[in-house]
């Protein structure tokens, strides 16, 4: 039983409330994609398509430093782990870019990229850091 008696209630309600408000949306976003003409539906779903293909390259690739993560351990150098960091999101770039069918159009195109590498990169550095703490650093 939850504390604060009638908070656990409309707690629970307000969770109901944006979950159904949530999904009300994600069928109107659905059918306005239906109504749209065939050429743009398909290009929707291609960036889709090709977000998510990117998305799951760069949440693997930070994991494959776990195969040379204790010779750069052994090195001991910061210098060594930058390396390590930009040679994976390096990785990240090449993977978008070719991905890609064309530079972003616009400033928020290129605001969506620099984000998303800013994301990848932050999600490197974490899990390379976990990846150093487990091989015993």
């Amino acid at each position: 039983m939850e504390n604060g008696g009638s908070s656990g209630v409309l707690g629970r309600l307000a969770e109901k409330t944006l979950g159904w408000i949530i999904l009300g949306l994600l069928l109107f976003v659905g059918y306005m994609i239906y109504q749209m003409p065939a050429e743009t539906r398909r290009a929707i779903w291609e960036g889709i398509w090709r977000t998510i293909v990117w998305l799951v390259i760069a949440a693997a690739i930070p994991w494959s430093a776990r195969l040379y993560i204790r010779r750069v351990l052994e090195v001991g150098s910061n210098w060594a782990a930058v390396g390590l960091l930009a040679g994976l999101l390096l990785i990240d770039l090449i993977a978008a870019w070719l991905l890609m069918t064309g530079w972003p159009s616009s400033a928020w195109g290129w605001a969506a990229g620099l984000g998303a590498l800013a994301a990848a990169g932050t999600y490197n550095y974490l899990v390379t850091e976990y990846l150093a703490e487990t091989a015993g650093a």
